[in-house]
């Protein structure tokens, strides 16, 4: 990106901004909020504090959550950073036993506060810091050091990043800005790769920043090793973010919902929000990478998840715009799907439909829900028939138990064909069946309830959209039983890419859903007893996209995937959707007459097209 044009966020809501609470939050809770941010486009998250219990014990599960596997995988990203704050070499041990590649390491710019906060004098913290980033970068781990924040997890990150009370100190007042410069200079020479400023109390104004930060330049400090770290309890953390921005600061701090405080001012608001700073930068030209709309639905889910209010005020103003939406599209229906079941003759498969929806349910759960030759003759053709059914609006696939599918059924009677007809026969039926799920003109969703393996991971992605339960995967394991995926693997890289399929497949190991929903290739993520209410819920809101403009689009995104001319498919779609009498007519009449959230169901049904 252009430095210029582009600032980098810090997110430390998941440790800053929760370490203070009282109440324990459960480490999914934690998990999951980690794994929303970095669906966001946040691409730097602080997640614990390698500290002891006895400190701080809402972070007393560190280990727990640096040892599960979708922060594990978070941490395996290479485009990722996921730091942890570290007091000293005992809590860097803990973080690199997890392959953390990033800490962030805590020193005080004035005596009384660092004496209340880490019970040892500023040189004595520095001390403390420079054992810590020595190690660190011998052992390939970069550092960030902060300069001294209220608590003993505000530290210096390994490629150092912060320092606090830079104005203003509640044991020894205003902070003076020589000790600033002192500090920041030391963890610099520490081989710290980033020094962030802490205005912990949040009393510091823009004229202060700006007084700052001129005086640490005039010394000699480059703005590109400088970071800052704003709180909001006068208000002021915006203003001071963009009056650092024009200083030439390019990193910031923050936290989503504002979560944060500082026990040493009452009243605090904790971190400037994130929404709010990358509301302010986008707003101005200026990049972050982050998905604003997903970022305030993850500050309001987690300020719900926490029992207090949204303390980020552009948070909380798209709350309000997204309820108002989210009231108008329930007025497109007042009631959940209501499901009823349509007659099949095929053992393990359940077909069930709603208006101008149909739910497609593999109800093998004791054989983890693999596909025998039956069932693949029945979902192959009903995906063929549905393909000419203008009655059918959007298509579900999912699966009851433990498992989504296990793939095919490797008994006796699917097991590797002992002649050419039967290979070539298998072969010709998982081929037609993923073609008839990936061309069919419906919306397909998988709603994936447990771990998918092989031909399951298939079914998944042949499939337009994903939503799935915390605790699904897929599995590619077929080099384990000397197979090769053969028949979905162009579904699988058309969706994954090349070079994470590649991964995948050789490698076997389980993919996560959290993983991939961090790298957008699934769409929402819940809790497995929300998934059925997350589909309906999906399905339903989904009414406000005509159907055979839903078709068009999926046809041009195909134009883009294939080979062919891709400008004569879309002069052909343009064409079809401008032609009198298309949905394009009704729905620009609509929208010119002021009415701008169109049930196409209803319309649909009004054409006498549904059979319902």
């Amino acid at each position: 990106m252009d430095t210029n044009r582009s600032v980098r966020i810090v997110e430390v809501g998941p440790r800053d901004g929760l370490q203070n609470i009282p109440k324990a939050i459960p480490t999914a809770v934690k998990i999951e909020l980690i794994e929303r941010l970095r669906a966001t486009g946040l691409r730097e998250i602080e997640v614990t504090s390698a500290v002891s219990p006895k400190a701080i014990p809402q972070l007393a599960d560190n280990q727990t959550l640096l040892s599960h596997s979708s922060i594990q995988a978070l941490i395996g990203q290479p485009s990722t950073r996921m730091p942890v704050l570290v007091p000293n070499v005992r809590g860097l041990e803990l973080a690199m036993k997890h392959g953390v590649k990033e800490v962030a390491v805590f020193v005080s710019a004035t005596e009384g506060f660092s004496k209340a906060n880490t019970n040892c004098t500023v040189e004595e913290g520095l001390r403390r810091a420079g054992e810590v980033a020595v190690l660190a970068i011998k052992s390939g781990v970069q550092v960030r050091g902060y300069v001294a924040l209220y608590v003993c997890q505000y530290v210096l990150r390994v490629n150092c990043r912060y320092i606090s009370c830079i104005f203003e100190d509640p044991f020894d007042g205003p902070t003076p800005e020589a000790a600033v410069l002192h500090v920041v200079r030391k963890q610099l020479e520490m081989g710290c790769y980033e020094v962030s400023l802490g205005d912990t109390l949040g009393a510091g104004t823009a004229a202060d920043v700006k007084r700052l930060f001129t005086y640490l330049y005039d010394n000699g400090i480059p703005a590109e090793r400088l970071a800052g770290h704003f709180h909001d309890t006068y208000g002021q953390a915006v203003s001071n973010a963009w009056m650092a921005f024009q200083l030439g600061v390019r990193a910031f701090d923050s936290s989503v919902g504002g979560l944060g405080g500082c026990p040493y001012a009452p009243g605090a608001k904790g971190n400037v929000a994130t929404e709010d700073l990358v509301y302010l930068f986008e707003r101005a030209g200026i990049s972050t990478g982050v998905n604003l709309q997903k970022l305030a639905e993850t500050g309001q889910w987690i300020s719900q998840q926490l029992g207090k209010p949204n303390d980020s005020r552009v948070g909380a103003a798209l709350a309000r715009k997204s309820t108002t939406a989210s009231t108008t599209i329930s007025k497109l229906s007042t009631k959940i799907l209501e499901w009823r079941p349509l007659p099949t003759q095929t053992e393990g498969l359940q077909i069930l439909r709603s208006g101008l929806n149909i739910k497609i349910t593999l109800n093998r759960p004791k054989n983890g829900n693999a596909l025998t030759i039956p069932m693949i003759h029945a979902l192959t053709t009903f995906f063929e028939c549905a393909a000419t059914d203008t009655t059918i609006s959007r298509i579900a696939v999912t699966a009851t138990g433990k498992f989504f599918c296990t793939g095919m059924d490797l008994g006796k009677e699917s097991a590797v064909a002992k002649n050419d007809k039967a290979s070539t026969d298998q072969f010709n039926r998982l081929s037609r069946l993923f073609e008839a799920i990936s061309n069919a003109p419906q919306v397909t969703i998988a709603a994936v309830n447990g771990p998918a393996f092989g031909g399951g991971v298939g079914l998944a992605f042949a499939c337009d959209i994903r939503i799935g339960a915390a605790d699904a995967t897929f599995t590619l394991s077929e080099v384990k039983l000397g197979l090769a995926p053969a028949t979905i693997s162009k579904y699988v890289a058309r969706e994954w890419g090349p070079a994470f399929t590649r991964e995948a497949m050789l490698s076997g190991r389980p993919v996560g859903f959290a993983q991939l929903l961090s790298l957008g290739f699934v769409s929402r993520m819940v809790s497995k007893d929300e998934l059925d209410g997350a589909l309906d819920e999906y399905m339903l809101n989904l009414r406000v996209a005509a159907p055979r403009a839903s078709s068009l689009v999926k046809e041009l995104v195909r134009a883009s995937q294939e080979g062919g001319s891709q400008d004569e498919r879309i002069k052909i779609v343009f064409e079809e959707m401008m032609r009198p009498g298309r949905e394009s007519e009704f729905g620009l009449g609509e929208f010119q007459a002021g009415r701008r959230d169109v049930d196409w169901d209803a319309f649909v049904e009004r054409r006498g097209r549904a059979k319902l």
